[in-house]
């Protein structure tokens, strides 16, 4: 796989990132500091394991980078 390709991948990945980081501002948001409920809990803990599989993905383009 080219650097290009490489980067354009992880262009992808960090715009999923974020999107994901949105979706749990949104979640938060609705709390307005209050407790969270556990609809809210269960859906931050699934946003949580996306972008550590986002993330994931995205080392394993640079694996030689540490």
């Amino acid at each position: 796989m080219t650097n290009e390709e490489k980067a354009s991948i992880y262009h992808s990945l960090l715009l999923r990132h974020d999107k994901i980081d949105g979706k749990v501002a949104d979640i938060k948001s609705e709390a307005a500091g209050m407790e969270l409920n556990d609809t809210q809990v269960k859906q931050l803990e699934v946003l949580e394991q996306q972008k550590s599989q986002v993330v994931s993905e995205a080392q394993s383009l640079f694996p030689d980078y540490k």
